[in-house]
């Protein structure tokens, strides 16, 4: 059992995740945000005042095979439509939950329940009852994988989803939008079938993306240096990562203009020897060039890898929620550390 306690000015969070079962727990104190409520509102706030009202929500694998030692087998992928029995439940204030999901590093798209639905990158649930699972079934064809490989599939659920500031009665997500992560190997009996990543990603919204990398300043140091002095020593068995709009580092939002482009650097550094795909969001949507929807880094000692790409700001909306997600591709080579996903605090940009 692990837990990892997050704290703000008015919002605390416990996560703990229950690696065997595949169950994964968090609780919250926020503003609860269903599908008749204003997403806009304050999260920290009801009727004016900062609550305390307490949630919870577990999302796990329905009944998952397990050998002798109570261990999760792997999925198994035979070819066609791939289908996951789920199920996610909450109490309290924490009822808005949305699931990314990915193979082996990289954003699959999937259909909520049937066939006959339409594919998405996230499907956004808001549950109604106190403690009651809700089964649902993700259904989707790999976008990666060949006959003979298994591979790492990570579902991860992003706290309400639903909420974007206003800059009227809010300007930060607080709390909101943090992950938590449930992976399972997926064993390939064939080859995954190819998928036309255009038809659903958010193309010509990303250009002149160039990967290259840096050292490591002392400013960085310093800059992550609040609860313990780093060094280039400490860095070996942790991860940071942030974004810069323009060349500077924003942390709730950017005003943006309605033409013409913002140049974004995303920096990650840290634990050498994990390679990461890092995919780009707006909206909860893939943001995608012609050659793919993510893109690979490895971190080396003393290095920051850098992705630089730029915005065209005459696609996005007057409120766009935008956030980078890394997936790490190898955390099976460090199994002593904790190598997990990895995501960015969600930026507005808004005209």
């Amino acid at each position: 059992m692990r837990k990892l306690i997050f704290l703000t000015r008015f919002f605390f969070l416990v996560i703990i995740v229950l690696s065997i079962s595949g169950c994964s727990n968090y609780k919250t104190k926020d503003k609860e945000a269903t599908a008749e409520s204003n997403v806009n509102q304050n999260p920290f706030e009801v009727d004016g005042k900062e609550t305390d009202i307490m949630g919870s929500m577990e999302h796990a694998f329905v009944n998952p095979e397990v050998n002798e030692h109570d261990e999760m087998l792997p999925l198994r992928y035979d070819g066609g439509e791939l289908k996951i029995e789920y199920s996610v439940k909450a109490s309290g204030n924490a009822k808005n939950v949305g699931f990314l999901v990915f193979v082996d590093g990289i954003p699959q798209p999937y259909k909520f329940n049937t066939s006959q639905a339409s594919y998405e990158y996230m499907h956004i649930l808001n549950l109604e009852e106190d403690d009651k699972n809700m089964p649902f079934t993700f259904v989707f064809t790999p976008v990666t994988g060949k006959k003979g490989d298994s591979l790492d599939l990570s579902i991860t659920s992003v706290y309400n989803p639903s909420f974007i500031p206003d800059m009227k009665e809010t300007s930060s997500y607080g709390g909101y939008h943090t992950t938590l992560e449930s992976s399972r190997s997926l064993v390939f009996k064939k080859n995954a079938e190819a998928f036309d990543h255009t038809t659903i990603s958010r193309n010509g919204y990303i250009r002149n993306i160039n990967i290259t990398s840096e050292p490591v300043t002392q400013q960085m140091l310093d800059t992550y240096s609040d609860m313990e002095k780093l060094n280039l020593e400490a860095l070996d068995k942790r991860v940071f990562s942030q974004l810069y709009f323009d060349g500077k580092v924003k942390h709730d939002n950017i005003k943006i203009n309605d033409k013409g482009t913002v140049h974004v650097s995303f920096k990650i550094f840290g634990h050498p020897g994990v390679k990461y795909q890092n995919t780009f969001f707006m909206n909860h949507e893939v943001l995608a060039n012609d050659d793919g929807t993510s893109f690979e880094t490895t971190l080396t000692k003393g290095d920051v890898a850098v992705i630089d790409l730029d915005i065209n700001l005459e696609k996005l909306d007057d409120f766009s929620t935008f956030y980078v997600v890394s997936v790490p591709l190898n955390a099976t080579d460090f199994p002593e550390d904790v190598v997990v996903l990895e995501k960015t605090p969600s930026i507005l940009l808004y005209k």
